[in-house]
């Protein structure tokens, strides 16, 4: 399965699912929104290099890596 937003990269982050290109963990920003945050607020206030759409996407394909009970650095890792 191939992934548009998100990696999984041994030199970036320890191996942690980050949005693609960046430095930024995905288990960051759903953190965040689990705590209130919106899309809006974390583009405006925190990650303004990212787009609402492009973090949005994100969060859906680690929903879906989650739901398939997948090892993310088996399928990610380049």
């Amino acid at each position: 399965m191939q992934y548009k937003y998100l990696e999984s990269r041994p030199d970036r982050c320890s191996g942690e699912l980050t949005l693609k290109g960046t430095r930024i963990r995905i288990a960051q920003i759903i953190n965040m929104l689990a705590n209130g945050y919106t899309l809006e607020q974390l583009h405006a206030e925190w990650f303004p290099q990212l787009t609402v759409n492009t973090m949005r996407r994100a969060v859906e394909e680690a929903t879906e890596l989650l739901s398939a009970n997948v090892n993310a650095e088996t399928v990610l890792q380049t």
